[in-house]
């Protein structure tokens, strides 16, 4: 790929992609340089000096992943010296937070508003820590915006994320269009929701057109309350989440089969150092080559793998009426697979079959 290609797609401000630094299978790696010489903001005062660059460092900061791999983008950062108080100081990029870029930490907080510190990471790659971190300044930069006035969306996802424990919950309201955290309130459930739509009051109300959830029956309860003719589906995310949870399941049982009946190969296969690979939900060269290996090693891991896949065609049906078909379909095949996890999945899908198929704006995934 051209790096103008690559600059294109980036798309930082004042920048340009010159090298790729290291490609592997994991991560990319792109050297980064200022199209243009522009004066700096000082990091100390915030405010824009035209004094001489006293030198040239680097830092190096992760931004979005692109095709499955982390990219990692070196960036240059003058230093000068600041007119307020004469000390030396770094430059600031807005685009960057940390070691990291702004568009990452802003995923990073949208991803901890629907899941856990943990989840999130592990979707991310980094560390609990981190994204704790991350997800705490973020929240302490929206607090300093003391926004009064919430703008109803039209689209929203809903969720609960426990940030204490003994069941301490903060449900946190998602603008789809925006991907932005627009509301927020300590508890969960119909109570806690009903606060939200009372907030943006009737007129509001009539101007959101769909709500993605997890299912609870709380937000289900207060959106049909208040939503009459709001579409209500079940969020893609957690459809994914439970889908992963049901073959890691079958996983998990399988490995430690194999390991007590000394079955090195299909061991090697099911490890948990694989599990990355048989839960992502795009299928890669590596997953089709486990799944090979698994038809003749594991009928049961595959099958599991294989409904996985099934439903997840729903997402592409040509209309609601072919996707309830197939959503009844996929129902009757998990209850009659005989696998524990699809079979408990089969039944809540049942339970929830109104809420699943809907095909929305790409956005709403």
């Amino acid at each position: 790929m051209r790096l103008d290609t690559i600059t294109e797609l980036l798309r930082i401000p004042g920048f340009k992609v010159t090298h790729m630094i290291s490609s592997t299978e994991s991560s990319i790696e792109f050297l980064l340089e200022q199209e243009e010489e522009r004066a700096s903001v000082c990091s100390g005062c915030g405010k824009v000096h035209n004094t001489a660059v006293h030198s040239v460092g680097r830092i190096t900061v992760e931004d979005l992943p692109m095709s499955g791999r982390r990219v990692y983008l070196h960036v240059p950062k003058r230093k000068s010296m600041c007119l307020e108080d004469g000390s030396i100081r770094v430059e600031e990029h807005e685009w960057i937070r940390g070691r990291f870029t702004r568009r990452f930490v802003e995923q990073v907080y949208r991803l901890t508003s629907i899941t856990t510190n943990k989840e999130a990471g592990w979707f991310l790659g980094i560390d609990d820590e981190t994204v704790y971190r991350i997800d705490k300044e973020m929240l302490e930069e929206l607090s300093l915006e003391r926004i009064e006035k919430v703008k109803a969306p039209r689209h929203m996802s809903v969720d609960e994320v426990a940030w204490q424990k003994w069941h301490k919950y903060v449900t946190n309201v998602v603008d789809v269009e925006k991907r932005k955290v627009i509301w927020n309130h300590d508890g969960r459930g119909k109570t806690t929701l009903d606060k939200f739509y009372r907030k943006i009051g009737k007129e509001g109300c009539k101007r959101i057109k769909a709500v993605a959830s997890d299912g609870a029956k709380g937000f289900l309860t207060s959106t049909k309350e208040h939503l009459k003719n709001a579409l209500i589906v079940l969020d893609h995310f957690h459809v994914k989440k439970y889908l992963n949870e049901a073959v890691d399941a079958v996983r998990k049982e399988e490995l430690r089969k194999a390991r007590q009946q000394n079955q090195e190969d299909l061991s090697r296969i099911l490890h948990c150092n694989k599990r990355f690979i048989l839960m992502q939900n795009k299928v890669t060269n590596k997953q089709k080559d486990i799944l090979d290996k698994l038809s003749t090693l594991n009928e049961k891991v595959y099958k599991a793998m294989l409904l996985k896949e099934q439903f997840l065609s729903l997402y592409v049906a040509s209309n609601r009426r072919v996707a309830y078909a197939n959503l009844r379909a996929w129902i009757g095949t998990a209850i009659r697979s005989g696998i524990a996890s699809f079979v408990e999945l089969g039944y809540k899908f049942f339970r929830k079959r109104y809420n699943v198929p809907q095909k929305l704006d790409s956005m709403l995934r």
